[in-house]
């Protein structure tokens, strides 16, 4: 490091109509070159976590914008959606370790919350690149419960085998 390096981050002030104005790091910025489907002017993400398994996916361009995520490799071997290597957007290598987002619909009953486990977002870990692709197979929906009932009020995150099944088998994870 020469003299006046810093090895601190740069930090950028972001406005959040949930959160307040908060401090991210710029490196963190999530770019999805062709927006999200019903929003393609809004390409600018940051993650902010929440509590698990959700996270928000707050727009950049607009701070009433944001939406809740959860990690879909949390779904393992049961849901088996192909990287987008071919797409130039995102230039996601066969070697480069990616994740995926799906988009989550809370319901004022906690416990009907659903997933879009048709249209995932893959987002490249070593350019921040992200693309929504939408993925035409009927084990698929954009509406897959999130939550079983597991005996009487007992929650748990998850699926039935039964749904799990039905969504479909999945190669191993990045980094695996």
């Amino acid at each position: 490091m020469t003299e006046g390096e810093s090895n601190e981050k740069k930090m950028l002030v972001i406005a959040s109509s949930r959160f307040g104005d908060l401090s991210v790091p710029e490196d963190s910025i999530i770019e999805l070159p062709s927006g999200l489907i019903g929003f393609p002017r809004h390409r600018r993400f940051v993650m902010l976590d929440h509590k698990p398994p959700f996270s928000w996916l707050q727009s950049l361009e607009d701070s009433n914008l944001a939406f809740v995520v959860v990690d879909g490799f949390q779904f393992g071997e049961n849901y088996s959606v192909v990287p987008p290597y071919k797409d130039r957007e995102i230039d996601l290598q066969e070697e480069d370790e990616f994740a995926i987002l799906v988009i989550a619909t809370v319901r004022p009953d906690p416990t009907l919350t659903t997933v879009n486990l048709k249209a995932p977002v893959f987002v490249n870990i070593r350019n921040r690149k992200g693309v929504q692709v939408i993925f035409d197979d009927p084990r698929y929906s954009t509406r897959f419960p999130l939550w079983t009932q597991q005996g009487e009020g007992e929650e748990q995150q998850g699926q039935s085998s039964e749904q799990l099944n039905q969504v479909g088998e999945k190669g191993e994870s990045p980094g695996k």
